[in-house]
């Protein structure tokens, strides 16, 4: 029979990640994490290993469950076996080889490794203090190219010397202090003892390999420092023979991926369709054959649609790759495979280079595909999920039949009372929609939960959120949706917020919560109010601006736009892009959309809950708000602080403090009905 979800089923979540496809199309490759309990006084963990899935011939989508979801063809098989973080999986270009990064012990850094796909020992191709970021296989399969800082290992920390900072950004949310100077760019034979290790070029700083047996490497760094603190970027394209270098395209914003055609002479670009909204990502195409690139580069997709998957959950571990894949129109003409957010889904879309854009979404709606990999004509291998189902591995043939790979969390969520959405609702008639979730066994007050996203520019939609399946077990109604500053309605949708925070969007959020306790049936029912990031931002906000909630819980929070300035690892582009000034010119404009400046009018019970090791938006920020409510005396504030966590908590936080933080949430809302 099942039950209530409890905030420990995290424990039992297994997340799928990573997916790669074998140049014959005949097997997938994901990263499956799961938690490991802790023996003794060890806390739980999570591992990572690299799963095989085979792809058949033909899609089937199998008998449908109540919910929907076809049941899956199998698990598939673990192909690694180690006790910490196997990762990255990628097919040698003959199919014959599977390289990956592994972590062998705790506090070792990642290490190349290559393993036979019919079997045997894997074996380890370098050995760097500084250990691998990224690599890539190089056409010829005879070498692997890859991202390290070699033996320059960053011991400041250990040796207590003092950090000598002259870039501006130099610390990074879940990184740490950066070190002196970026990776360099390697190449590995696969052959030979000792294995041939070149260093091809300095200062790269991520990378992709390009088409043909000669093909490029192309790297993705910026120009400068200036180039740098801008978020602006150059795609680079490296000869992996000589180390010879070209820019191909300057200055984007916001770059998110290169995908160089088969053909050699054009490369597709995701980058930021406008310096304003860096998250808001584009295609644009350049011509190889023009030595300045720029000039022929052309913007593929219009500002109503956005290229990275945006729709916002809490259940998901590792990476999610998003690059387009160049493919063909049944015509023959060339085209990208992307994964396109609009209107608040997030699916595979076929893009022509005229613009065009054909969805390729087939199955069970809601649905979210989060990451992807093509194997051309259509056929692709995804990750969904949806708000009742954690995600999991798909496969897509070219006629657009699919079928369900892995089934890693069915038993998990067979065991539990899981709850659907209703909506989306039209909320203002300004394009904000909202959803509503019901409670099986509703709180006699018929209480409410209305949370608030972060970004702003990230949006709700088909995300599982194992937060909200916990509020509804306890029994609370829980109310999100995607004022304005959101993704997923067009550029200007989004950009709406920019230098007007707690503006339209405040009262976006406000129409939320009114239209949907009048969807519920329950416009007296109390409501409380949460949200992390920016969505802690709105809710230090709210409480400052309206009495209307029953209690509040501000996550990861911005209290104050002038300190926030000089102390996130982005502060002084966000702040000077999204809120439009800086405090020693515009104090008065910062000054203005800050909560603390409404600290005095609070009275609605606060939990600040918040990491210490949180860079981007650092616990300050809280720490500011926690004692202005405490002088003034008018309001309940409690502090919460997560030690040894950073932005990530609820997302990738260790797993016993994640579930530390559920709680905590629940139980601020159940101490104050």
């Amino acid at each position: 029979m099942a039950r209530k979800v409890k905030a420990e089923d995290l424990y039992g979540l297994r997340f799928v990640s990573d997916p790669q496809v074998s140049p014959d199309g005949r097997t997938a490759a994901a990263v499956v994490t799961s938690v490991v309990r802790g023996e003794g006084d060890a806390p739980p963990r999570y591992r990572s290993r690299v799963h095989l899935f085979p792809l058949p011939e033909r899609a089937t989508p199998g008998r449908a469950g109540k919910d929907g979801w076809p049941r899956p063809s199998g698990g598939g098989v673990e192909f690694t076996r180690s006790e910490h973080r196997d990762t990255a999986p990628r097919f040698s270009p003959d199919g014959r080889h599977l390289a990956f990064l592994s972590v062998r012990a705790e506090k070792e850094p990642a290490q190349l490794y290559v393993m036979p796909l019919d079997g045997g020992e894997p074996r380890r191709l370098t050995d760097h203090a500084a250990g691998v970021q990224e690599f890539c296989w190089l056409p010829s399969g005879a070498e692997l190219c890859y991202l390290s800082r070699g033996e320059e290992k960053d011991d400041r920390a250990e040796k207590g010397l003092p950090l000598r900072v002259r870039r501006m950004r130099y610390r990074g949310d879940g990184q740490g202090y950066y070190p002196p100077s970026p990776p360099d760019l390697y190449a590995v034979g696969l052959a030979g003892e000792p294995r041939l290790v070149r260093r091809l070029t300095e200062r790269a700083f991520g990378l992709v390999v390009g088409p043909g047996p000669d093909g490029p490497v192309y790297l993705v760094r910026p120009a400068d420092e200036a180039a740098e603190a801008e978020f602006r970027a150059d795609a680079v394209a490296v000869d992996p023979r000589t180390g010879e270098e070209r820019v191909v395209a300057a200055g984007l914003s916001g770059v998110a991926s290169v995908s160089p055609a088969p053909d050699g002479r054009t490369v597709a670009v995701m980058a930021a369709h406008k310096e304003d909204v860096i998250s808001h990502t584009g295609v644009f195409l350049f011509d190889l054959e023009d030595p300045a690139g720029g000039p022929e580069a052309r913007r593929l997709v219009s500002g109503d649609v956005d290229v990275s998957p945006a729709e916002a959950s809490d259940s998901r571990h590792g990476a999610y790759p998003n690059r387009p894949a160049w493919t063909s129109l049944p015509t023959g003409e060339p085209a990208l495979v992307v994964n396109a957010h609009t209107e608040g889904v997030t699916g595979l879309a076929l893009l022509g280079l005229d613009g065009s854009l054909q969805r390729l979404q087939a199955g069970p709606e809601p649905r979210a595909v989060t990451a992807f990999a093509s194997l051309g004509g259509g056929a692709a291998v995804f990750v969904a999920e949806s708000p009742t189902h954690p995600g999991e591995l798909w496969y897509r043939d070219a006629r657009g039949a699919e079928t369900r790979l892995s089934g890693l969390n069915d038993d998990w969520r067979a065991g539990l009372r899981l709850h659907a959405p209703e909506g989306p609702f039209d909320a203002n008639g300004h394009g904000v929609r909202y959803w509503v979730i019901r409670p099986q066994r509703p709180r006699e007050d018929r209480a409410a939960v209305l949370e608030v996203h972060g970004g702003p520019h990230t949006a709700y939609g088909a995300g599982f959120f194992l937060e909200f399946q916990l509020l509804a077990s306890r029994g609370y109604a829980v109310v999100y949706g995607n004022p304005r500053g959101s993704s997923g309605l067009g550029h200007d949708f989004a950009a709406n917020v920019l230098g007007d925070y707690g503006g339209d969007d405040a009262g976006d959020v406000l129409d939320i919560a009114t239209a949907a306790l009048r969807t519920l049936g329950a416009e007296d029912a109390p409501l409380h109010l949460t949200g992390g990031s920016y969505g802690g931002f709105m809710t230090n906000w709210l409480v400052g601006v309206t009495d209307r909630f029953r209690s509040a819980v501000s996550q990861r929070s911005i209290s104050n736009w002038t300190s926030m300035y000089g102390t996130s690892d982005i502060g002084p582009r966000f702040v000077e892009r999204e809120i439009g000034g800086t405090p020693w010119a515009d104090l008065e404009t910062l000054w203005r959309q800050s909560p603390l400046r409404n600290a005095a009018n609070v009275r609605t019970p606060l939990l600040l809950v918040h990491s210490e090791e949180d860079w981007r938006c650092p616990i300050e920020q809280a720490e500011q708000f926690y004692s202005a409510l405490k002088r003034l005396g008018q309001a309940e504030v409690e502090l919460l602080r997560f030690p040894g966590e950073g932005h990530e908590l609820s997302r990738s936080g260790r797993p016993d403090r994640r579930v530390m933080r559920l709680e905590a949430i629940v139980g601020w809302f159940e101490g104050h009905p």
